[in-house]
């Protein structure tokens, strides 16, 4: 790698970011800057040490071993979003990606990682923690233990009056509350710091619910619930909840149970807790790439490893229906064209994904028979260039 590379795209420690013993007052990170370049860059792979997380336990069971036919796919061309030529390996050298995944026909094929990234790292997936949690909500929708098309109430009845008052759990999950706080993606102007506060991501601020739940209670509606999407990581926070409350467990043991053991996870993953310690299920989760490339795998494989069925094959094909309802002008998701977002999951042009904030992405081809992850540190949280490049990417590997 040359040294332009180097200061182009420089990696935490090259960028002097929790260097030393102890790390110089200009390199250290803290809860005001880790969502920020240079910091993101050691933070989103050492989120634990920034803000409290749970432990989502892979227990001792048997891993789900993925064969390994290692292809050197760096030399593969693909066209950039300015129409130019540009390989893989290049893309891969000069990006802010972390770890990068290519599983075909249930073989890992590539496994790349950059920034001090090591296949153990916990790196945060910002919102692909939504895909996740829709798995879980899957399992206990087959055991008929959640309802989707319940009223919220039934769950968290102390959420009368607020937007969510008349909303079914199957909005929650397609993102069809009419909640007159927007999660607006696109104003600068927006306060989505509200959120980061609520979740514990930013120190508290005046005026700014201290808590999830207290976030949740303050929240008005706008509207009838089912018109279009208006995406809000409220929704998939307050299915965390309503999961806990079902099952009488804390939501990260009950992710552990349900789907990280059974699965045959590597590694252990963590989840963020919001100050009141409630799980931001929303986009807290931090997980290894190889895992992160088992969740893809295992949605291509219909719920099943092996022999078992982990989450309901029903569930799985239900996340790949269209979901015809436009999208709120404010709405993430509104700039993509062809988009469509059901169960927690998205659809861009018959592929699934599960998608987040900072570039991170598993992407699921099935008729190709192919997952690809990313997850990635860059300084602004949606850089559409890298994400419609990621795009590409696909394409070119499919």
């Amino acid at each position: 790698m040359r040294s332009d590379q180097l200061t182009a795209f420089p990696t935490g420690a090259q960028s002097g970011v929790m260097v030393g013993f102890p790390p110089a007052p200009t390199g250290r990170v803290t809860l005001h800057n880790w969502q920020q370049a240079p910091y993101n860059r050691w933070s989103f792979q050492n989120t634990r040490q920034v803000i409290p997380t749970a432990t989502i336990s892979r227990g001792r069971g048997s891993v789900w071993k993925l064969p390994q036919d290692s292809v050197d796919i760096g030399d593969i061309e693909f066209e950039t979003p300015e129409g130019a030529r540009m390989t893989i390996g290049h893309f891969l050298d000069n990006s802010w990606t972390d770890g990068f995944l290519v599983i075909r026909h249930g073989t890992i094929q590539f496994e790349a990682y950059r920034n001090h990234v090591s296949a153990e790292s916990h790196h945060i997936v910002m919102s692909v923690s939504k895909s996740i949690t829709s798995l879980v909500i899957g399992i206990l929708a087959d055991r008929l233990l959640i309802d989707v098309a319940a009223p919220v109430a039934n769950f968290v009845p102390e959420l009368a009056g607020t937007a969510f008052e008349g909303a079914t759990i199957q909005h929650l999950l397609d993102m069809e509350v009419a909640n007159a706080w927007h999660e607006n993606h696109f104003d600068e102007a927006a306060e989505f710091w509200r959120l980061d506060v609520a979740c514990g991501w930013l120190p508290p601020r005046e005026g700014a619910a201290l808590t999830l739940f207290d976030f949740l209670r303050r929240t008005k509606c706008e509207g009838p619930h089912g018109v279009q999407v208006q995406y809000s990581s409220l929704n998939s926070d307050l299915l965390g909840l309503i999961a806990e409350r079902i099952c009488g467990i804390p939501f990260p043991a009950l992710v552990s149970r349900e789907l990280w053991m059974p699965m045959g996870a590597e590694f252990d993953a963590d989840i963020t807790l919001d100050p009141g310690g409630m799980s931001v299920a929303d986009g807290g989760y931090c997980v290894a790439l190889r895992d992160l490339g088992r969740i893809g795998q295992l949605f291509l494989e219909g719920g099943r490893v092996g022999g078992s069925q982990v989450v309901p094959g029903w569930w799985i094909a239900d996340c790949c229906r269209l979901n015809s309802r436009p999208f709120h002008p404010s709405s993430s998701g509104a700039d993509l064209q062809s988009a469509s977002y059901h169960n927690q999951w998205w659809r861009v042009n018959e592929r699934l994904f599960a998608l987040g904030l900072h570039g991170q992405m598993i992407a699921i081809d099935r008729e190709a028979e192919l997952v690809v992850v990313f997850v990635s540190s860059p300084p602004e949280p949606k850089d559409t260039m890298q994400r419609q490049t990621q795009f590409k990417i696909v394409d070119a590997l499919s």
